[in-house]
């Protein structure tokens, strides 16, 4: 069951043998980080991208796929990637190793669409506070932890209260499938395979008011050496959001063709985002406090072993052309 999570371990390691520096090799390319979903996956797919910013100078554009936010991070810290994008506590977690990481632009949701709590259909969980003794598994590091903890202080208990297991998407999707878990947290496009293929329920869970963030993130040296790709890395990001919010049509193709996953399941992923799955918005002072919040969260939970100043690694250098 482990297995996808050793692979996943063992490319963040790969790429941290050969990623020092510069990640592409020429000093004027950049290497961005993609998960499976999101403006970084539709640009990936469309490859508009790579011509935008060749016509300013920035080549050759390199591609690397995760799993989830923690392992981009580690090949980010490793100086392998340049730019990605993760949830809110693969942030935090990366602000509290001392990681050289910034964020440089956001996509805040008003409530946490971005995940949920699902179970098998014959559950008997119906709220988190049914989750008390049972399997929980999501992937330590992601913003799933965070939902899990939120959800779980709710109700006042804490991941003690459960069993957490810690699992990659894929190795959580076996676990799910055969029975060996209770509940998993976790995010499209994996929610909604799990639903499509082995009739997962969602559990409503709550966030306590925070949004659930996407955050843009670069590596602290590339910003400082080259704000100016960065800046055009977002403009260009920027447009294919506003390309994909007007042809959902498309993106669902497009999606369905890269994923495998019937037409119709993507389509229903989009409806869930109501019309804002695509955004790329400068870093604004709402983003911080919210960002403190998920640090302030994670470290009474005793995840985090210490304070963070969240505003500490915010770069508010990017004005968008439009």
């Amino acid at each position: 069951m482990r297995r996808r999570a050793v692979l996943a371990g063992t490319l963040a390691l790969m790429l941290a043998a050969c990623g020092t520096g510069d990640s592409t090799g020429t000093g004027k390319g950049l290497a961005i980080g993609v998960q499976k979903g999101g403006v970084l996956f539709v640009a990936k797919e469309r490859g508009a991208v790579e011509k935008t910013l060749a016509a300013q100078g920035i080549a050759p554009v390199r591609w690397v796929e995760f799993p989830s936010g923690p392992p981009l991070i580690e090949a980010m810290r490793a100086g392998s990637v340049d730019i990605g994008a993760v949830g809110d506590t693969p942030v935090a977690y990366a602000q509290a190793s001392g990681s050289d990481i910034v964020y440089v632009a956001t996509h805040s949701f008003p409530s946490a669409i971005t995940g949920g709590l699902i179970v098998p259909r014959r559950s008997p969980v119906r709220t988190a506070a049914d989750l008390k003794g049972k399997r929980l598994a999501f992937t330590k590091g992601s913003a799933s932890e965070l939902s899990a903890v939120i959800a779980l202080k709710k109700h006042g208990l804490t991941l003690k209260d459960v069993t957490p297991v810690y699992l990659a998407p894929g190795d959580a999707m076996t676990a799910f499938s055969n029975g060996s878990i209770d509940a998993w947290i976790t995010w499209d496009p994996y929610r909604g395979l799990a639903e499509e293929r082995h009739g997962a329920r969602e559990v409503p869970i709550d966030r306590a008011g925070l949004a659930s963030t996407v955050f843009y993130i670069a590596r602290g040296a590339i910003v400082k050496e080259r704000p100016e790709a960065i800046t055009a890395t977002l403009d260009a990001l920027r447009g294919e959001a506003a390309w994909a919010r007007a042809n959902l049509d498309a993106v669902s193709k497009l999606s369905a063709a890269a994923t495998r996953l019937p037409l119709a399941v993507q389509q229903k992923m989009l409806a869930r985002y109501s019309g804002a799955a695509f955004v790329v918005d400068p870093v604004t002072p709402v983003d911080i406090a919210n960002q403190q919040r998920v640090a302030d969260y994670l470290t009474e939970a005793g995840v985090l072993n210490r304070k963070l100043d969240a505003g500490a690694i915010a770069w508010t250098g990017w004005t968008p052309k439009s």
